[in-house]
Parts: structure tokens; C-alpha cells; sequence
């Protein structure tokens, strides 16, 4: 079925570059591009299903995937919140019914442990993002999004350079997986930037010059940057992490108020354009993990 892998990767980069697009230039992408994503992955699914010919019953995955993907964008009370949530509780009832039922019927099926990778991604992805492993909520839904489109390794022509060793592979670490290690990896392009950067200014302050930049204080707010600096008991320190929610208002006008002119700021570089590549560069190559394992 090259096709619908060809259709799968030309899918999820058309919407990634709009959206990273969009992440470049307000650091904001909507929803809506995930929710395109993800129902154009599912209708892709319910075609490879049919193309393979499977018994009926395999169908019933579109159940748990449509309630758990669909879930991050209804906005709702919680299960519990102001009493028993019912619509919630039927649905997440009816979840753990079919999934248990599917276990029971087609669990000596390799097939169905492809499939079951997608739910499996979609709860280690949000703990991931629950545990600030994954910092953005665009990222983490972007990424849930291609575990739908993407329920098993895209294999076209030639690609990937390199071959999957054995099937169990794409269980074991999913596609999905595959594009979070490559995005990370590629991320790595940042501090070694910012690196060159500082040395070009002669800003030689370790290790600062990897994680950011100098800028003049009053130039801060119109930039897509955090500041790295902080007046804590009266000197100034810095903060290689810098946490969203913080009040940077009050940062800035702390950190004027203490004599500084300019100060070090980390960039909000958007993941998405490192998940955008991510794509194709795992599409095209392969698995990274296996060839450092080899």
C-alpha cells in the first residue's frame, strides 16, 4: 500500500509546514490543524483496514482512537467534577469495553498490537507533556495526532535508507516515537547556533552562550524570548530553565531597576519546526535509534 504511505507523509507535512508556519510567526497554532490531522489519519486507517480485508472486528478500534483523540478538544468538566460526569463516563465505559473485548478476540494477532500502538502513544504522549518532557501543548498534540496518521512505519520506492530489521520493531517503537527521537535530535541545531552566534559577538559567557543570547532590556518584549535572568536577594542570577507562567513584566522591571542594560534571553523556538522535519527525515531514513543500536 505505498500510496496510502505516500499519502500519510505528503498529509502530515503539508499540515505541519502551515502550522509551523503559523508557530513561526505567533507562536500560537491552532487546533484546528490537529483535528484535520488526526480525522484524515482515521479515514486512512478505516481505508488500510478495508484494503487488508480484516475481520470485522478490528473496526471497533476506531471507538477507543476517535474518544481519546477527539477528548483533548472538548473542552468539559472533569469525569468527577460537580458530580458524576455520565456522557464521560459512558463513553471512557465503552472504551475499556471494546479495547478488553479486541484483547480477548484478536490478541494473538500482530496486527492488533500495531493497532493498540496508537492508544498506547496517545497516554504516553499526554504523560509526557503532563511531565514538561514534551514543553509545548501544540507539540504534544501534533505528535498524538501523527501517532493516528502514522499507525504503523510509512514504507515507499525505496524508503526508509534504513530497512525495519523485523516487524516487531514498529510495536516496540512506534513511528510516532520514531519522529520524537528525530525532532529531538535536530533540536540539537539550537545551542550549537546560538553557539557560533555569541562567538561572532564575542559573547563568551559559559555556559549562557548555549542556551541564549544578550539583547537590550527594553528590546525584550518585542521578541519571542524568555529571560535567563533573575534579581533573587538583591544580585542578579540566572535561570538556564525559565518556567512560562512566570511574570516576566515584573522580571524585566526588576532586572532594569538593578542597573542592567541588556540581559540574556533564551529563544521560544517552536518544536514544530523540528517535528515538521522530524517527518520527513524519518520517513526518508528511518530509524536512528536502531542504526546507533546496530
Amino acid at each position: 500500500m505505498e500510496w496510502l504511505d505516500i499519502s500519510r507523509v505528503v498529509l502530515a507535512v503539508v499540515i505541519l509546514i502551515f502550522a509551523s508556519y503559523t508557530d513561526w510567526r505567533t507562536r500560537m497554532a491552532s487546533d484546528l490543524n490537529w483535528i484535520i490531522l488526526g480525522c484524515s489519519g482515521m479515514v486512512m486507517l478505516v481505508i488500510e483496514m478495508f484494503t487488508l480485508g480484516v475481520q470485522w472486528q478490528y473496526y471497533l478500534f476506531l471507538l477507543p482512537i476517535a474518544v481519546l483523540f477527539l477528548d483533548l478538544f472538548w473542552e468539559r468538566c472533569g469525569v468527577l467534577e460537580n458530580g458524576p460526569n455520565l456522557p464521560v463516563l459512558v463513553l471512557y465505559s465503552l472504551v475499556a469495553v471494546s479495547l478488553v473485548y479486541l484483547y480477548m478476540t484478536l490478541g494473538k494477532d500482530r496486527l492488533f498490537w500495531q493497532y493498540m500502538t496508537v492508544p498506547i502513544m496517545f497516554l504516553l504522549l499526554i504523560l509526557m507533556y503532563q511531565f514538561d518532557v514534551i514543553k509545548g501543548g501544540a507539540d504534544a498534540k501534533a505528535l498524538i495526532a501523527l501517532s493516528l496518521v502514522f499507525p504503523s512505519y510509512p514504507i515507499f520506492w525505496q524508503f526508509p535508507v534504513f530497512a525495519i530489521p523485523d516487524p516487531l520493531v514498529t510495536i516496540a517503537f512506534p513511528f510516532s516515537l520514531v519522529i520524537l527521537f528525530n525532532a529531538a535530535l535536530l533540536s540539537l541545531i539550537v545551542p550549537l547556533g546560538l553557539m557560533f552566534f555569541n562567538l561572532s559577538r564575542r559573547d563568551l559567557k559559559l555556559p549562557a552562550m548555549f542556551f541564549g543570547y544578550k539583547v537590550a532590556i527594553q528590546d525584550v518584549k518585542r521578541k519571542f524570548v524568555w529571560p535567563m535572568q533573575r534579581v533573587e536577594e538583591g544580585l542578579v542570577r540566572f535561570r538556564y530553565f525559565p518556567k512560562e507562567d512566570e511574570d516576566y513584566d515584573q522580571v524585566l522591571e526588576q532586572l532594569a531597576n538593578a542597573g542592567e542594560k541588556s540581559i540574556w534571553v533564551t529563544p521560544k523556538m517552536p518544536f514544530l519546526l523540528f517535528i515538521t522535519a522530524s517527518v520527513l527525515l524519518s520517513a526518508v531514513v528511518g530509524n536512528f535509534v536502531l542504526l546507533f543500536l546496530g
